[in-house]
């Protein structure tokens, strides 16, 4: 089945993938997806703090702060994959992001005004054996012209490892609320009905 992020950029100008197993169901999977913000991995704060150093103004609304405001939920296949989307300028130094005014994914899809360059976020549920489930998230970008493309590849370069480690910091995040869920709900569950003893002769 086709991933839905394709459906919004097939051919990135830059990706990176990660990915983690977790010992629970498709259900806790998606459930821990669900309910984890960014600003919830409390370990990411500091490169959340560093990367506006870089790409925002000093006067960048509170509620931004961690990353979860900027991004427009794009599509949905539930138990499967969701996606995330942003536009912006990161690389502009100092000066914000310059985001425009973008509300629906159709919005986002037919989005090219030059200058700018379009990113997505994904994550994708994938059976990894008996009551494993392997949880890959994609981060995907592409330029709207070829100046975008050249200063968005220069500013890759630097918040590549940074960016790589925050996306492995919310796979780990999800990894233990999901199985935490597995372990209470396992305790839960009436134990099974115990074998009848045969009446004696």
């Amino acid at each position: 089945m086709p991933a839905l992020v394709d459906e919004f950029i097939s051919r990135p100008d830059a990706s990176e993938r990660h990915s983690t197993v977790i010992i629970a169901s498709r259900e806790r999977v998606w459930a821990a997806l669900m309910s984890t913000r960014m600003g919830d991995v409390r370990a990411a704060r500091p490169l959340f703090a560093i990367r506006r150093l870089f790409t925002r103004a000093p006067e960048e609304p509170r509620g931004e702060r961690d990353g979860s405001a900027v991004f427009l939920p794009l599509a949905e296949d539930p138990l499967r994959e969701v996606v995330l989307g942003t536009i912006g300028q990161w690389w502009r130094l100092g000066r914000g992001e310059h985001r425009p005014e973008i509300t629906t994914a159709s919005e986002f899809r037919d989005f090219d005004l030059p200058g700018y360059a379009k990113g997505t976020f994904s994550f994708l549920l994938e059976d990894a054996g008996p009551g494993r489930v392997r949880l890959v998230t994609e981060t995907r970008v592409r330029a709207t012209s070829p100046d975008a493309r050249r200063a968005f590849l220069r500013y890759w370069l630097v918040i590549r490892l940074g960016s790589g480690l925050i996306r492995r910091m919310i796979l780990a995040k999800i990894r233990s609320r999901a199985e935490a869920l597995a372990r209470s709900h396992a305790r839960t569950e009436p134990p099974p009905p115990s074998r009848a003893t045969p009446p004696e002769a």
